[in-house]
């Protein structure tokens, strides 16, 4: 997939910088999630730079940054040599990013960026150099995780900030990022991606029309990744298990869609929510078909699952159901026992069938 594409408007206003020799200090890159923010400030970097993505790795040039843990950053900047575990951990994981800048990874569960980032990046970036230099940060707002140290220090840096170098930060929590930070950033919106650019492009996953895959993803690159495992099929499976979940049908319904959720929440907390995102859009659906408004797509098993729905549960709310979900979701994010909150999902969803 082509980031130029996806985001014309963007890209546009990015190639005006550089064409123009206007490239500043920083630049704060935010938007949704997936809406490709990753993806398109590498390929900023690439037009700063003139080096192509393959060329970024190692390079004294570019320098990338992402959340990971303090004690992998100190062995890795201590000895950086290719036999050592940390360097051939960071090594993969930036060659798997760079071919597919589009794909989320992590570096590790960490929500923080240490200071020993920071404190490296001051030692190696004011070497002279007959290239521009850039800084990519991503998940720039985990800066400000902790004690905000990491923060402080890099404001410090972008206070009298190295000739020719510019500084990158990708976020999708803008509210997050230290405002004195912010402003000494030019802030580039990257905006949910249409569906029309989307539709240009998207040719790979067989199991969807556009028309389908942009509704249920809402034009989320990260779950249309994710839904590439998926068929139509396995999407009615997820909600019919909740239907008869939560309309009690028998205990052995509760108790397969309570141990399918708790094994994806322990295991691949990704699949948790995507499944819990399906139902949502199917709730969603269902509740466009009870005002009678038109359905975007065409898909006689999923909305049939709506109609007989809303023939078994006439007093349905809708708005309740969703409220629900988005309530365990709540609670697993304050730490909440995810049995717990996935069961009281369950009993709350089911008075809100009368």
């Amino acid at each position: 997939m082509d980031i130029s594409k996806l985001q014309p408007d963007s890209w546009s206003h990015t190639l005006s910088i550089v064409s123009k020799d206007r490239v500043g200090n920083a630049y704060l890159i935010h938007g949704p999630i997936g809406s490709g923010k990753e993806a398109f400030a590498l390929q900023f970097c690439s037009l700063i730079t003139g080096f192509k993505l393959n060329d970024f790795i190692n390079n004294p040039d570019i320098f990338l940054i992402v959340p990971g843990d303090s004690d992998f950053y100190k062995k890795l900047f201590k000895s950086s040599k290719i036999d050592q575990k940390e360097y051939q951990e960071w090594n993969n994981y930036w060659k798997e990013k760079l071919v597919f800048p589009l794909k989320k990874n992590k570096l590790s569960k960490s929500k923080r960026i240490p200071i020993e980032v920071l404190k490296n990046l001051k030692k190696n970036i004011f070497f002279k150099s007959e290239h521009k230099k850039v800084v990519v940060i991503f998940d720039a707002h985990a800066l400000s995780e902790g004690s905000a140290e990491s923060a402080n220090a890099l404001l410090k840096i972008l206070e009298e900030p190295p000739n020719s170098t510019s500084f990158l930060l990708v976020t999708d929590s803008i509210n997050n990022i230290v405002p004195t930070i912010a402003s000494r950033c030019q802030t580039i919106n990257i905006p949910r991606i249409k569906s029309e650019n989307l539709s240009d492009i998207i040719n790979r996953n067989k199991n969807f029309d556009i028309d389908i895959l942009s509704f249920l993803s809402d034009n989320n690159l990260e779950k249309i990744d994710l839904l590439d495992e998926y068929s139509k099929d396995l999407i009615i499976d997820i909600i019919n298990k909740y239907i008869d979940c939560i309309q009690y049908h028998n205990a052995e319904s509760v108790s397969l869609f309570c141990e399918d959720m708790l094994l994806h929440y322990n295991s691949k907390r990704e699949i948790f929510h995507l499944e819990l995102d399906i139902i949502k859009k199917w709730l969603e659906c269902t509740s466009m078909i009870r005002e009678s408004i038109t359905i975007p797509f065409h898909w006689n098993d999923f909305t049939d699952l709506s109609q007989d729905f809303l023939a078994n549960s006439e007093k349905a709310n809708m708005l309740g159901l969703l409220k629900e979900i988005e309530k365990c979701l709540s609670n697993l994010k304050s730490n909440s026992a995810p049995k717990i909150s996935i069961m009281n999902m369950i009993i709350s969803s089911h008075k809100s069938l009368n």
